[in-house]
């Protein structure tokens, strides 16, 4: 009888924490457009071999191939945000090989939780 009570008391309290925790995540806006760079967020960041630009290109390249995050240097802001797939679209890394070091037109979504700023991507295009 104590263990399917405690089960039961645990079960709540994480359900409790699971949906304080959703309540944090804050989404910002439904829709967003960020005009910018990508980038890989850890040479940026660090400013690895300037973190930046076509000189960083293949660098950029081989960390995002490597698993590191891809992001957008927002060119209005400054601000950085790490990208990820937003449901239905295929893995943020692999999809903007073909934009790194360039600026693009990205739509998604945006959420922030704890100082992160996270863009679940829908489309993106090369801008001008």
């Amino acid at each position: 009888m104590k263990s399917g009570f405690f089960t039961l008391v645990l079960a709540a309290a994480f359900a409790v924490s699971a949906t304080a925790q959703s309540q944090d995540a804050k989404s910002t806006s439904n829709n967003v457009s960020i005009t910018g760079e990508i980038i890989d967020v850890k040479c940026y960041t660090t400013g690895m071999m300037g973190g930046r630009g076509p000189e960083h290109e293949d660098c950029a390249i081989a960390c995002i191939k490597g698993g590191l995050p891809v992001g957008i240097l927002d060119e209005k802001t400054g601000d950085v945000y790490t990208i990820v797939p937003a449901k239905g679209t295929t893995g943020a890394n692999e999809a903007l090989l073909k934009f790194v070091a360039k600026k693009v037109k990205i739509e998604g979504k945006l959420l922030e939780k704890g100082g992160n700023k996270i863009l679940a991507y829908s489309s993106v295009e090369e801008a001008k």
